[in-house]
């Protein structure tokens, strides 16, 4: 029988997903922190947003390059998405600060409960648990990120003396309907003129309708339109350039 040769990507994807597996069982302290730092070492994590998704984002970053706000990512998960931005504004000679947060331990359970009544299945509730801290700070220094700045917390509440004092773009990334809504009214008062912010997993039908739901609640409650470009919802600065970002 020939032997099977498997690209390394395959191969890496298939390592990253049994590492992942075992971190979202119920290991003990020690061998979940050896796991994790196997996992970090093997493994560059992967964005998680879809390419169109992660097109727009990049492209928001290069649109508002001309501002001195923080880039705010909100929701990061391993630093996947993390590492392909601060890459981006490096190699663009942007130096704009980059601040990701995270729970870095998965979902709050009322929150989730929130959303399960919005129809979200159960069986997403641990999604995202796989993770620490500890873990994300070692693979976004090992890949290359290590000035981006790692808060860890709820967006909901999180202090608001930890957050940046002004923003040029947000991702806000965090699923569900509480976060995504909180996280909006939270920093959408930091945004800068021509600044923008992008809502992931927001196109009708979605697994995560909390998403949606989050940020139409946020953008009827300030009256602003709601506007829908790759399934991502968009929130730019009231005196934005009508043409900030455009899906034509």
């Amino acid at each position: 029988m020939p032997t099977r040769l498997y690209p390394a990507s395959e191969m890496s994807s298939s390592v990253g997903q049994l590492l992942s597996r075992l971190l979202a069982s119920n290991l003990a302290g020690p061998a979940r922190r050896g796991v994790g730092a196997l996992r970090t070492r093997l493994v560059p994590p992967p964005p998680v947003l879809q390419p169109e998704r992660l097109y727009l984002y990049l492209d928001a970053l290069w649109r508002t390059r001309h501002l001195e706000g923080a880039v705010v990512e909100v929701g990061c998960y391993r630093g996947g998405t993390t590492l392909a931005a601060q890459r981006f504004l490096t190699r663009t000679g942007d130096r704009r600060s980059y601040v990701a947060i995270d729970t870095f331990a998965g979902f709050d359970a009322e929150q989730f409960r929130v959303d399960a009544d919005h129809g979200t299945p159960a069986s997403l509730k641990a999604a995202f648990s796989d993770n620490s801290l500890e873990d994300v700070r070692r693979s976004l220094d090992r890949y290359g990120g290590h000035d981006v700045k790692l808060l860890q917390g709820d967006i909901a509440t999180l202090s608001e003396a930890a957050l940046p004092e002004s923003i040029s773009v947000a991702l806000i990334d965090v699923d569900l309907d509480v976060p995504v809504f909180e996280g909006l009214q939270r920093l959408f008062p930091r945004l800068q003129r021509g600044g923008v912010m992008l809502v992931d997993d927001c196109p009708e039908g979605t697994t995560w309708a909390g998403a949606r739901i989050g940020y139409r609640r946020f953008v009827q409650a300030r009256g602003l339109p709601e506007r829908y470009i790759f399934g991502m919802g968009v929130v730019p600065s009231q005196d934005a350039a009508p043409d900030l970002l455009s899906n034509s």
